[in-house]
C-alpha cells in the first residue's frame, strides 16, 4: 500500500464540501489549515483522540484564528466515528501513522486523503527550498531565510518550524521564495520534492513512529526522491546516509563538509574560514569564530545555508553578514545566564542522544549535563561513552533515567575510567539545584536531555508536554539566581 497522499485536488474542489482534519493536537499548523478551509467555504470538522481538556493550546489557536465558531469539534476516544461519518475529504496532520486504523478506514471508504504540506507543494507558484535532517533543520531553515532576505525577492518561512504556510497561498507570487522546514512525518506521505532540498544530517529519531531506522531514512529521502535535473540537493558530505539518499535522484548535488573541499559547495578551510567553492572559484564567507551559535554542528548548518544563498545569487559578503548576526533559536544551545563563573545553557530541543552528543563538546568548558525524559526507544550507548569522556557530572531525571544511567555505567566498565558523578533528580527544579551544587567556576551546566517529553511507555507522562515548556521552565529556574 502506497504511503503517498497526493490526490488531484484544487481549492475549488473544497468549497462547500465536508472536510475533516484528523490529529489536530496542538494546532501549530492545523489552525492555519482550518482557517484556510473555512475561508474557502468548506464545512470543517476538527478531530483528535485526545479530550478537549488536553488540547488547550490547540483550542486557543482556533480562538486566535477567530474560527472556533465556524468548525465542528470531535475530540476524545470516539472522535473517529464522528470524523469519518460523512466527509468528502480528509486532511491528516503530521504524526498520524499512514497505516493507522483511522487512515485505513478512510481508505476503505475511498475518501480522498490529503496533507497540508502535500497540497501546498502542488499549489504553490513559487520556488520551494526544503530543509530536513535529524537535527539542525530549524537553525538551518532560519539561517536560509535570513540570508535570502538579503536579496530582492520576498521570502516566506514556514513548515515544521511552526507556521502554517497553506494560508499564505493567496499572497504568494511566482517570484517569491518559500523556505520550509520539513519533518519525517511531513515527508513520508509526500510525492513531490522541493526545487532546492537541504539535508543537514540523518541520524536516528522517531523510531516509535516509523518502526525502523530504514523506514525513517526512507521518509527523509522523499525530499530528494522526486527532484528533476534542474533541481539541487544540498547534502552533508560528512554523513554517508545523507549522501546515499541521493542515489537514483536526478538532481544536481552541492555538498558541504567540515573536513573535505567539494568541487561545488561549501567547506571549512584550513584557516577555519567558511568558504564557498564553485569549481576553480572560491569566496570566503566568514570565519568560524565569528558565528554566535556554538559547536561544529552549527558550522555545518551555516555551510549548508551559505550554499543556498549562493544558489540564489546572494553575495558572499551578505551571506557572512547574515551568519554573523544570527544569535540562535530558543531552546537550542541558548545561553540563559551566568552565576559564580558557571554558564547555564538551555538545549531543551536536544531530544535525542545524537542531538546531545555534539552539545557536550560545543563549549570549551567542562559540562554538567542534565539528562532524561521520555526515551522513544532511543539507544543511549554512545551518549554514555561521551558523558564518561567529557562531563564533569550528570544529573538524571524522568522515565529514561535508568536507561541513561545504565549506559553511563556500561561506558565506565568498558573504559576502566571512574567517570563523572551521577545523581538522580525528582524533577527539573531538583535537577537544577543538584547541577548548581556539582558545577565549578568555569563549567557549563547544560540542559540537553537526549529525550523527548509528553507521553511515555505504558501511559506514563513526563513532567512537561513539550521541549519548549521544559526549556521555558529551565530558563525561569536559572534566572531566579543567575544574571
Amino acid at each position: 500500500m502506497s504511503l503517498i497522499f497526493d490526490p488531484q485536488v484544487d481549492p475549488d474542489d473544497l468549497a462547500g464540501r465536508r472536510v475533516t482534519i484528523i490529529g489536530y493536537g496542538k494546532g501549530r499548523t492545523g489552525a492555519g489549515l482550518a482557517r484556510w478551509l473555512v475561508d474557502l467555504g468548506a464545512r470543517v470538522t476538527i478531530s483528535d483522540r485526545k479530550r478537549a481538556e488536553e488540547l488547550g493550546e490547540g483550542l486557543e489557536r482556533l480562538r486566535e484564528a477567530k474560527i472556533l465558531d465556524h468548525v465542528v469539534l470531535a475530540f476524545g476516544p470516539s472522535s473517529d466515528d464522528i470524523a469519518l461519518a460523512d466527509p468528502d475529504f480528509v486532511f491528516v496532520m503530521p504524526g498520524i501513522r499512514p497505516r493507522s486504523a483511522t487512515i485505513l478506514r478512510a481508505r476503505e471508504r475511498e475518501i480522498p486523503i490529503l496533507t497540508e504540506i502535500g497540497l501546498f507543494f502542488r499549489l504553490c507558484p513559487a520556488r520551494i527550498i526544503g530543509i530536513t535532517g535529524t537535527k539542525g533543520k530549524s537553525t538551518t531553515t532560519t539561517l536560509i531565510g535570513r540570508i535570502l532576505e538579503k536579496g530582492p525577492r520576498r521570502v516566506i518561512v514556514g513548515g515544521n518550524i511552526g507556521r502554517s504556510v497553506i494560508e499564505e497561498l493567496p499572497r504568494i507570487g511566482r517570484d517569491d521564495l518559500v523556505v520550509l522546514e520539513l519533518s519525517s512525518f511531513q515527508l513520508e506521505t509526500i510525492g513531490r520534492s522541493p526545487h532546492v532540498s537541504v539535508v543537514t544530517n540523518v541520524l536516528e529519531d522517531h523510531l516509535d513512529h516509523h518502526g525502523t531506522r530504514e523506514a525513517y531514512v526512507a521518509a527523509k529521502s522523499n525530499i530528494v526522491r522526486w527532484q528533476g535535473s534542474r533541481d539541487v540537493a544540498v547534502l552533508d558530505l560528512d554523513d554517508p546516509t545523507a549522501t546515499s539518499m541521493h542515489t537514483g535522484a536526478a538532481s544536481q548535488v552541492r555538498g558541504f563538509s567540515l573536513v573535505h573541499r567539494p568541487r561545488h559547495g561549501a567547506y571549512l578551510d584550513a584557516a577555519d574560514h567558511l568558504a564557498l567553492t564553485d569549481g576553480d572559484r572560491e569566496a570566503v564567507v566568514c570565519e568560524a569564530r565569528e558565528l554566535r551559535i556554538p559547536g561544529r554542528h552549527n558550522v555545518a548548518n551555516a555551510l549548508a545555508a551559505s550554499i543556498v544563498g549562493h544558489l540564489f545569487d546572494i553575495p558572499a559578503a551578505a551571506i557572512g553578514d547574515a551568519l554573523r548576526s544570527f544569535e540562535g533559536l530558543p531552546h537550542r544551545l541558548e545561553a540563559v545566564g551566568e552565576h559564580e563563573g558557571v554558564l547555564w545553557v538551555n538545549d531543551s530541543q536536544g531530544t535525542t542522544p545524537y542531538a546531545t552528543i555534539p552539545a557536550l563538546s560545543a563549549y570549551a568548558r567542562p559540562p554538567v549535563v542534565i539528562l532524561g525524559g521520555v526515551s522513544k526507544d532511543a539507544d543511549f550507548t554512545e551518549l554514555g561513552r561521551e558523558v564518561v569522556a567529557r562531563a564533569r557530572a550528570a544529573v538524571l531525571l524522568g522515565q529514561a533515567a535508568d536507561e541513561i544511567g545504565a549506559a553511563i555505567q556500561a561506558a565506565r566498565r568498558r573504559s576502566a575510567a571512574a567517570g563523572p558523578p551521577v545523581e538522580r533528580a525528582t524533577d527539573l527544579a531538583d535537577a537544577v539545584g543538584r547541577a548548581r551544587r556539582l558545577a565549578r567556576s568555569g563549567d557549563v551546566v547544560l540542559l540537553s536531555p537526549a529525550c523527548a517529553t509528553g507521553a511515555g511507555r505504558e501511559g506514563s507522562t513526563d513532567e512537561f508536554a513539550s521541549y519548549a515548556e521544559r526549556g521555558d521552565r529551565f530558563r525561569d529556574l536559572v534566572r531566579a539566581f543567575a544574571s
